[in-house]
């Protein structure tokens, strides 16, 4: 029986900028995740379906040759791609749109108030989807009021910072801590009711506990490397963790 070698990344971070361009746009079209990856691998192993045969079959053709494929046999192949199903574990994005090059992907050495500014953007279209809130997103993060995103981009735009999110969350495991769902949940499944009130306050709260208080810091903190802020902010988050359990006993 003639077969096809077939290869397909195995991870997010194995992707090229062009597959993950791809893959942006075939979500932005709310195809379901077997279409998605079956197109991946239809399109990345240079494959064209010529005819759908009885017996959920399909008649197969690369280059001059052709072969009879089964609807298991593609499933099976697509398998590799299960990756896709979830946010990359380590943050990766598009390099660059247009001429506009990208921050770094875990934005080290990225001045704090860019991750803040960032952040509040993201968590607002957690709550409003809101394609703007991403553009402005696209603005900060290549860099230019000029950088024309396509919706692919954008869809692409939001798996970063989720993934990014995803990945401090397991870095700086006492700041980032789950809050408790209320009410109506958001795009990554939990709620947070007066969002804008929510994002001022928390904002607010960060920089009062990176300046103790003293206005004079508020500059260099907010020119502080994010990574620099967030281990200053998950350090005084143990503090006070400990602080309150050592209240507590009697």
């Amino acid at each position: 029986m003639q077969t096809f070698n077939i290869i397909l990344p195995t991870s997010w971070s194995e992707l090229t900028d062009e597959q993950l361009l791809m893959v942006y746009g075939l979500f932005a079209r709310d195809l379901s995740a077997a279409e998605v990856k079956s197109l991946c691998l239809m399109r990345w192993n240079h494959l064209k379906v010529l005819a759908t045969l009885p017996r959920h079959r399909f008649l197969i053709k690369r280059g001059k040759e052709q072969v009879v494929l089964k609807a298991r046999q593609i499933q099976q192949a697509t398998s590799v791609l299960d990756f896709l199903d979830s946010f990359a574990p380590m943050p990766i994005r598009i390099a660059r749109i247009g001429k506009h090059r990208a921050l770094p992907a875990d934005f080290e050495k990225v001045p704090f108030e860019q991750y803040l500014y960032v952040d509040n953007l993201f968590q607002g279209y957690l709550n409003t989807q809101q394609d703007e809130l991403l553009l402005q997103m696209a603005q900060i993060l290549y860099g230019s009021d000029h950088v024309k995103p396509t919706k692919a981009h954008l869809v692409g735009i939001f798996y970063w910072m989720a993934s990014l999110k995803q990945y401090f969350a397991s870095l700086f495991t006492n700041f980032y801590k789950p809050a408790p769902a209320k009410g109506e949940a958001n795009l990554l499944g939990s709620s947070q009711p007066d969002i804008y009130s929510q994002l001022r306050d928390s904002t607010n709260a960060m920089i009062r506990a990176l300046t103790g208080g003293d206005i004079t810091k508020e500059e260099r903190i907010l020119k502080m490397d994010t990574w620099r802020a967030l281990t200053e902010l998950d350090a005084k988050a143990k503090e006070a963790e400990e602080l309150r359990k050592a209240y507590k006993k009697p």
